[in-house]
């Protein structure tokens, strides 16, 4: 609301639908629910990488290889 008592229109900064008065966001629902499924999956790879890493790195020093 502004300092009038009228209601803001505020659109989403990505896709620039028309959001809620009261929405403390830049973005609406859609695109902020889209924008943390990108993050999760960025963040899912590189933990898979760091874990592969992590493996190669510690196999030889911890017995993880042949047993005779």
């Amino acid at each position: 609301m502004t300092k009038n008592g009228e209601k803001e229109i505020r659109y989403c900064k990505k896709c620039g639908c028309e959001l809620v008065s009261t929405n403390k966001n830049k973005l609406c629902d859609h695109c902020r629910r889209e924008r943390s499924t990108n993050i999760r999956k960025v963040l899912s790879a590189a933990g898979t990488v760091g874990s592969v890493a992590l493996f190669i790195v510690t196999q030889g020093k911890h017995g993880g290889g042949n047993k005779i």
